[in-house]
């Protein structure tokens, strides 16, 4: 699954916007999405999440659940390393 979110064009931001980023990478199919551009099946078990942030996109290949609870934990800078 490939899972685009664009804080450019969320309304949301601070702690919420931390919140709403660790329940979608932990849960893509199942979390209401506030700042989801993009959902598609690419038929792939690992996780594609591209964060866009700026005039950047970021993007982790999430392969299972200890790394997405990694992510998840550490919020948006672990797009950044």
């Amino acid at each position: 699954m490939k899972i685009v979110i664009d804080h450019d064009n969320c309304r949301h931001g601070g702690a919420f916007a931390d919140r709403c980023l660790a329940a979608t990478i932990l849960n893509p199919k199942g979390h209401e999405r506030y700042c989801t551009a993009q959902v598609t099946d690419d038929g792939q078990d690992a996780l594609t999440v591209v964060l866009i942030e700026g005039s950047r996109a970021y993007t982790l290949v999430l392969r299972d659940l200890a790394e997405r609870e990694a992510v998840a934990s550490a919020g948006w800078p672990a797009f950044l390393s």
